[in-house]
């Protein structure tokens, strides 16, 4: 009797080179993979097998259970088809190349139900009964997301499938594509937020109308879902939809940007607008428990020590050459008579203009002091270098808990410290949300000129300067107690080491 110290392998070598190409394939894929309706795989695997003693001798519980969980699973073609996840015939061995194809065939003809995430380690048993079974090994374990396991966030995004499937028959590709022109305009305030989800809904429809057939349109769909941010995939309750359905109704640009800029103004935008219920604290309480994360909403002043990255900062002044050398006395050639100083004319300059020319050769920068309120912020941080991360931009792999605020209606200098007619620039750098190469395009893009002596005067109003809109997604449903945390709990640190200065937004002028 075989033991599963020495395990018998059916079918020999060939067996053996089935079970390893699988496992080979699966964990080469780097797209999404799904769950799929394909039925009687395990039927179809025993009738491909060439003579009664061999389908005997594959009939076996553990590689059924296998097949039927994961026979059927699959990535989507370009064409919108299945293609399958474990089969491949072509790099089958000879003995199981017309299992794998049929296989392969079942699955292609397949409707997708669902996104397949596991956190399992191992797909199948591999060892049993003193035989190997079909098994795989997968090289990455989803962990979920510390609230929800791998189950719970699949069936988010067949959800969220159904969501965007909805607002597709709702808003027609042309639509998609007048919302997009209208906020790559810049002419709708703070039209970044959204960008991103009307390239998403564009490149649906196009996507889809690339393919025919309802199911393989349904399963580009599907790709592309699977792949996006969740906050793009529910479009009717999103605040791009107050565009869309202005763009429907037919109402003027006027109208449409008055509408947008009411619902988009940074006292609103994804702002909780009431205080969070009992339910709503005690809710949050449990999820910040179970995360971990007690600890992660104390904040306070960046200094320049948490500044991970910076565009430039102030060169040090070129040592003098010692006077006296063994050629002092040759007298060097005299410099011709200049010529007439030329002043060429002022130009506009955009900050990737001044960031190219500029940058690389300054020594030393100062700012003209602006007119009125400008768009003045300071950095935050976490107080706790080992909390959780909550930031959208903060990982695991590479921690990042900095942040900004500045106020609605921009500053006045004196309010920040700042007094005279120049400021020394000390440093430049990225929003945090752009260090390390992160995209967050919703965020905006702006270059940072930190300021020599600024800080907040206010100190933000006594905040903590938390905002929902620069949250992980797992926090969303607790952004009202976050906010509500937020006003009731001030920054620490306050100093004359805060990192502060101007934001100057990408693709202005000055």
């Amino acid at each position: 009797m075989n033991t599963d110290a020495s395990p018998a392998m059916r079918g020999g070598d060939s067996y053996a080179a089935l079970v390893q190409g699988i496992n080979e394939r699966f964990n080469a894929l780097t797209g999404p993979v799904f769950e799929t309706d394909a039925a009687g795989l395990f039927d179809a695997y025993l009738d491909s097998l060439a003579d009664q003693g061999e389908r005997q001798m594959h009939d076996c519980g553990c590689c059924r259970t296998f097949i039927e969980r994961f026979g059927g699973l699959a990535t989507v073609g370009d064409d919108g088809v299945p293609v399958s996840a474990i089969w491949d015939s072509s790099g089958a061995p000879a003995h199981y190349r017309g299992v794998a194809a049929a296989l392969q065939r079942l699955v292609s003809q397949a409707g997708i139900t669902k996104p397949f995430l596991s956190g399992e380690a191992t797909y199948g048993q591999a060892l049993k009964g003193g035989w190997r079974h079909l098994a795989i090994a997968p090289a990455r374990v989803f962990p979920g997301d510390g609230l929800h396991d791998a189950h719970q966030m699949a069936c988010a995004r067949r959800e969220a499938f159904d969501s965007v499937r909805r607002a597709l028959g709702e808003y027609s590709a042309p639509v998609c594509a007048t919302a997009l022109r209208l906020l790559k305009g810049d002419s709708l305030a703070n039209s970044e937020a959204a960008l991103g989800q009307a390239q998403f809904l564009v490149d649906l429809h196009a996507a889809r109308d690339a393919v025919s057939g309802q199911r393989h349109k349904d399963n580009l769909v599907y790709r592309m879902v699977a792949a996006a941010p969740m906050g793009f995939c529910h479009p009717r309750s999103s605040m791009i939809a107050t565009l869309l359905d202005d763009i429907v109704a037919g109402k003027s640009f006027e109208q449409a940007a008055a509408s947008w800029a009411a619902k988009m103004h940074p006292l609103q935008y994804l702002r909780p607008q009431v205080a969070p219920t009992a339910g709503a604290i005690k809710a949050a309480e449990a999820a910040f428990e179970k995360l971990g994360a007690a600890t992660a909403l104390e904040r306070r002043y960046a200094t320049m020590a948490d500044i991970q990255e910076t565009l430039w900062q102030p060169r040090a002044p070129a040592k003098a050459p010692a006077a006296g050398g063994i050629f002092a006395s040759v007298k060097p050639k005299q410099a011709g008579t200049p010529a007439r100083s030329m002043t060429p004319p002022a130009t506009l300059m955009t900050l990737d203009k001044f960031r190219c020319t500029v940058l690389p050769s300054a020594d030393s920068i100062e700012m003209a002091a602006p007119a009125g309120r400008s768009s003045f912020l300071a950095l935050t941080t976490a107080v706790h270098a080992d909390a959780r991360a909550i930031l959208q931009w903060d990982r695991d792999q590479r921690r990042n808990p900095v942040a900004w605020y500045l106020y609605p209606s921009g500053s006045l200098p004196s309010e920040f410290n700042l007094t005279g007619s120049f400021y020394e620039v000390t440093a430049i750098t990225l929003l945090p949300c752009a260090w390390g190469g992160e995209q967050h395009p919703q965020h905006g893009e702006r270059l940072i000129f930190v300021l020599k002596d600024a800080r907040d005067l206010n100190k933000s109003g006594g905040q903590s300067a938390l905002f929902p809109a620069c949250m992980k997604g797992e926090l969303h449903g607790f952004r009202s107690t976050i906010e509500a945390y937020s006003q009731a709990n001030s920054l620490a640190g306050f100093g004359d080491d805060n990192v502060a200065g101007l934001g100057l937004a990408k693709g202005d002028q000055y």
